[in-house]
């Protein structure tokens, strides 16, 4: 990982995950000071993991501009829908849902009680670690919490271009950003920093949905660095360089490439018709653009900028691709026209051309430069009578084709905007709509929010004379936002005044919250793709339905419903000041807080630093086409780059052995200088020139300012013993001006003492756990081998008889202590020697326990234990026996002991038995009690 001055997290991810891992369970509950205490975790190992030098920014979203609240209320109305649907579900199949009221997601919305008890416990987090940990003290921390306006990740980068700003800025400033959201990429590249790396968790696609990993010691993290994002655009838009007359400028390919990026939809706008990036959208853009391009003399988005004339020409280019689209639908149009006829084609096309044709004699007087043609019925009209009379005769193909597209596009417009004449005026309006939701965007990406307040290509004409401009406005206050956005499931999370608001008859809002909704997949094949279809909010009619409740507000609520600024905070020394705990019962107070805080950023101080040393690696000699292993070296590095990296590396003429940088370390020389030396790696490894990047210019400012055994070593600092004796021990810097010049320092050391250990290793065979093969167990227990092996893996059966299943559903009741697909086994139960199972006295115990429970059970497997499932019915067949209940209790009994707790470990991983790890801990504590402090 390399060094970075500045993490900026995207908080919302995080608190996603760490409140509600798993929204498929319908059985799992979570409190509070586990989700505070497991987010605190998680932003320690990020921090841990990028350690930066200058800057740490966390960022909650806090209210979101109108256009992103569209989004916000459909991704909520389907969550609240999702979680009934899985309650109901569970309910139907018998099951015991806990009595504690399961974690509402929607509670993560910038003014609820759940996010306003988060914001202080966030503070109380910062000012702890600041307070406690060195590692954060000489580091700025930025706190952008919910009650600041602004998505999280674009409060992050308005403090970039706020930093940009400045006369003093670094431009080698590396930034990193953590974030979940894909469109991250983009707005790190509107950045143009030339070092921005993004974070996060490994996204693994296809195969069966699982439980999100909560704990971030068991996450695959994944650094992308956009520089190398910059130079793969710059190699798929290198053709330009040979074919514009104007500059070749990146910055600006790189700028049009985000703008592309948003006509296949994004937060805010849907995709285009037909433009799906798993049906090669991308491509088809990038192809269109490179085409274009030349003819158009300039680039298309200048720095968040619509150059709306150059726009227009891009896309009646790309609109080639409607009719390209369009002849694969009328291919198919025909031959279902050869089986029953042209009557109802020719019917629904004729229907198409006389609303042309009525609608535009009506609209004629109105004079050419006030009827704009926008090209959904791009022939005039004598073209489309011409055309109606034709079809009324056997019309040519190309005349069909041309109806039956406009027909097309119709009902595409009746279908999705629900309008019952599709007329100029209507694209028009579509088309303008549309232009400037993209400027809005760009502006919001590139800017910061200009405003807080999708239709065919081919009908996206005429725009180069439009007049963009937007009003600034005023955001939401939380609580409108609140009932914006939520549903009336969600309703408890509002102050209680407003809540009727949601379900009430007479409420004068109330059809914005309808209790079901249905979606539109709009193209797309995932159902949280799909467009959610609930009324808009009416911005006018929300404010005046709140107006009559506000005075009803508490005291606590009133505070909840404003802004706040950013929070700044920085390791202060001479401040010390007692911090009272946000959950005395849980979270201890903060003795002596030392940070200092301003609620408004001051002035930068970043100074601007080049350096320049070697790059790290040294060369030990060049290899070549005469050396006897040269081919196979060369072979073998080049399918390993084009199999793990996707890079072709072609003919290779030169091989570079090198030895690796491992890391520094510091030499004091006779007259007490420190300096770093460089160590290399025994190990000398092969690189084709190539991919050898020279003349490296790097710098790592934490150790510039170290001359002396002073600077290296300052009082108090805390250091660790790598020599011997006290291997490993923990020990602080004290004053050693008397012994520093001999090269020296004065440490004194906490040493522990150590366990005594020896009688227990000799011993420990009367503390472990013994195993008996299967046969063992199946002899005590009076059933077969093959009983005992079936019990202790997963059995499975389904609802109804094997003649007549009763739906897919299927219950395990096995004791699943063992795992064979994933070579795992439950310690103090299975143990798996060789390729033999071995089996413990607690898992024949719990044997005996289900033998006795359910005899039936095991004698109706025994008899056939050629199935894999088996069936209810089949193995209580009785009138008077309930097949269902049955597997119910034996689900109850399992899910209520003890070893369906029992964590899982690798076949391959050697475990200690738990009452050896008890004798360990025992010495341990004896230790505790007698440890030493030593002067050295």
């Amino acid at each position: 990982i390399p060094e970075f001055d500045n993490l900026y997290l995207d908080m919302n991810g995080i608190i996603h995950q760490c409140s509600h891992p798993n929204d498929d369970d319908v059985h799992f509950r979570i409190s509070d000071d586990k989700i505070f205490t497991d987010i605190f975790h998680y932003l320690e190992v990020l921090f841990r993991i990028i350690k930066p030098r200058k800057v740490f920014f966390m960022a909650v979203d806090g209210v979101a501009p109108r256009a992103k609240m569209n989004q916000q209320r459909g991704r909520r109305f389907r969550s609240a829908k999702e979680a009934e649907d899985k309650i109901k579900k569970a309910i139907e199949k018998g099951e015991t849902l806990p009595t504690e009221a399961r974690f509402d997601s929607n509670c993560i919305t910038p003014g609820t009680e759940f996010m306003a008890r988060l914001h202080e416990h966030l503070k109380y987090f910062v000012n702890m670690k600041i307070s406690t940990d060195k590692s954060w003290q000489g580091v700025t921390i930025y706190f952008s919490g919910h009650e600041t306006p602004g998505e999280g990740e674009h409060k992050i980068m308005e403090f970039i271009r706020s930093e940009k700003a400045k006369p003093d800025h670094d431009p080698n400033t590396r930034h990193c950003l953590y974030g979940l959201d894909a469109d991250l990429i983009m707005l790190g590249l509107t950045s143009h920093e030339a070092h921005f790396s993004l974070l996060r968790e490994e996204v693994r696609f296809g195969g069966k949905k699982t439980q999100r990993v909560c704990a971030p010691e068991e996450t695959t993290f994944h650094l992308l660095h956009l520089s190398l994002m910059r130079e793969y655009i710059d190699y798929e838009f290198s053709v330009l360089k040979a074919k514009i007359t104007f500059k070749y400028d990146i910055e600006r390919i790189i700028d049009d490439w985000i703008l592309m990026g948003f006509l296949v939809g994004n937060d805010f706008i849907p995709h285009l018709p037909h433009l799906h990036i798993n049906h090669d959208a991308l491509p088809l853009l990038y192809g269109t653009y490179i085409t274009i391009l030349p003819e158009l003399g300039g680039y298309i988005n200048e720095s968040g900028h619509l150059n709306l004339p150059r726009f227009e020409k891009y896309l009646v280019k790309l609109s080639d691709f409607d009719r390209e689209h369009f002849s694969e639908v009328f291919v198919d149009l025909k031959w279902f026209e050869s089986k029953v006829g042209n009557k109802y084609l020719n019917e629904a096309a004729g229907v198409a051309a006389e609303e042309a044709k009525n609608y535009k004699e009506k609209k004629k007087p109105k004079g050419q430069e006030n009827s704009v043609c926008w090209a959904a019925l791009d022939k005039n009209e004598s073209e489309v009578v011409a055309s109606k009379d034709n079809l009324e005769d056997e019309t040519e193909d190309d005349d069909l084709f041309e109806t039956e597209f406009r027909q097309y596009k119709r009902t595409y417009y009746m279908t999705k905007m629900g309008v019952d004449v599709v007329s100029d005026d209507f694209l028009a309006d579509q088309a303008a709509c549309y232009v400037q939701a993209i400027q809005w965007i760009l502006h919001y990406y590139y800017h910061g929010v200009q405003s807080w307040s999708a239709p065919f290509l081919s009908d996206i004409r005429n725009i180069s004379t439009l007049q963009i401009h937007f009003e600034l406005g005023k955001p939401f206050k939380p609580f409108e936002q609140l009932l914006a956005v939520l549903p009336a499931a969600s309703k408890n999370l509002l102050p209680t005044c407003y809540q009727h608001l949601m379900t009430s008859e007479d409420s004068p809002i109330i059809e914005y919250y309808p209790p079901d909704f249905k979606t539109d997949l709009n193209g797309k094949q995932q159902e949280w793709e799909a467009v959610v279809l609930i009324p808009f909010i009416d911005e006018k009619r929300l404010l005046e339905a709140m107006e009559t409740c506000n005075h009803s507000l508490k005291k606590e609520e009133r505070k909840r419903n404003q802004h706040s600024e950013c929070l700044m905070c920085w390791y202060d020394k001479d401040t010390e000041f007692t911090y009272p705990s946000p959950w005395p019962e849980k979270f201890p107070a903060i003795e002596r807080c030392c940070t200092r805080f301003y609620l408004e950023e001051p002035p930068g101080t970043q100074k601007l630093y080049l350096g320049r040393t070697v790059p790290p690696s040294k060369v030990i000699h060049l290899g070549d086409k005469e050396q006897s292993n040269w081919t196979k070296e060369v072979q073998g590095i080049s399918e390993h780059y084009l199999r793990r990296k996707g890079i072709i590396i072609n003919e290779t003429s030169a091989v570079v052995y090198a030895q690796l940088l491992t890391g520094r370390k510091y030499q004091i020389s006779q007259n007490g200088e420190v300096r770093l030396e460089k160590q290399w790696s025994k190990q000398v490894l092969p690189f084709v020139y190539q991919t050898i990047v020279k003349d490296i210019r790097a710098f790592d400012s934490r150790f510039s300012n170290i001359k002396t055994l002073d600077d290296l070593f300052p009082p108090r600092s805390v250091v660790f013993m790598l020599g011997t004796p006290y291997y490993g021990c923990t020990g602080e810097v004290q004053d050693s001006g008397d012994v520093i010049t001999e090269g020296r320092i004065r440490v004194v050391f906490s040493i522990p003492c150590e366990p005594n250990l020896d009688a227990l290793i000799q011993n420990q065979h009367k503390y472990s756990i013994k195993y008996n093969p299967g046969y063992v167990l199946a002899s005590r227990l009076g059933v077969s081998g093959y009983l005992v092996s079936r019990f202790t893996g997963s059995i499975f059966i389904g609802r109804g008889s094997r003649r007549n299943p009763h739906g897919d559903h299927k219950a395990n009741v096995g004791l699943n202590l063992k795992f064979n697909k994933k070579n795992e086994e439950v310690p103090g139960y299975t143990k798996k020697v060789g390729s033999e199972w071995m089996y413990s006295s607690a898992a024949e115990q719990l044997l005996a326990e289900y033998l006795e429970r359910a005899p039936e059970l095991f004698s109706y497997i025994a008899k056939n234990s050629q199935e894999d499932v088996f069936y209810e019915d089949d193995i209580w067949p009785g009138e008077n026996e309930n097949g269902a209940e049955k597997v119910q209790e034996i689900i109850t009994w399992l899910k209520g002991h003890p070893v369906s707790t029992l964590s899982r470990s690798s076949c391959d991983l050697q475990i200690l038995d738990a009452a050896i790890v008890e004798k360990i801990e025992e010495e341990v504590e004896k230790c505790k009690v007698s440890t030493l402090n030593n002067n050295y």
